[in-house]
């Protein structure tokens, strides 16, 4: 068993400063729009393929895509700073979840696509 110092003995993670900040969500914002793009033509893809086959399949496709999709637009720094939201404390972290979703949006538009 491994055993873990007390919370108050860790010391906080280290603040960025201001460039690495603007350079992390630079790369954010970039990924949540190649995402949102991605999800967007795979939508169209999913949808004329339901139209083709109405599949219960096809339809749990675009349901899938169509939640990445509004996950990329959620998750966009762009429209957290349009509201009024600060970024606080990003760490290189922060992008992992968008490069894997991007890896799957790109998988799903290269499989449909062959």
């Amino acid at each position: 068993v491994i055993a873990l110092p007390p919370p108050e003995a860790q010391p906080p993670p280290p603040l960025a400063d201001p460039a690495t900040m603007a350079l992390l969500l630079e790369v954010k914002a970039f990924l949540s729009f190649f995402n949102a793009i991605v999800a967007m033509a795979l939508t169209v893809v999913y949808v004329d393929i339901y139209r083709t086959l109405h599949t219960r399949f096809t339809l749990g496709l675009v349901l899938i895509v169509a939640a990445l999709l509004l996950y990329a637009v959620a998750s966009n720094p762009l429209l957290h700073l349009l509201f009024g939201f600060r970024a606080q404390g990003l760490g290189p972290f922060v992008l992992i979840p968008d490069i894997f979703a991007g890896v799957a949006l790109v998988a799903f538009l290269y499989i449909s696509l062959d």
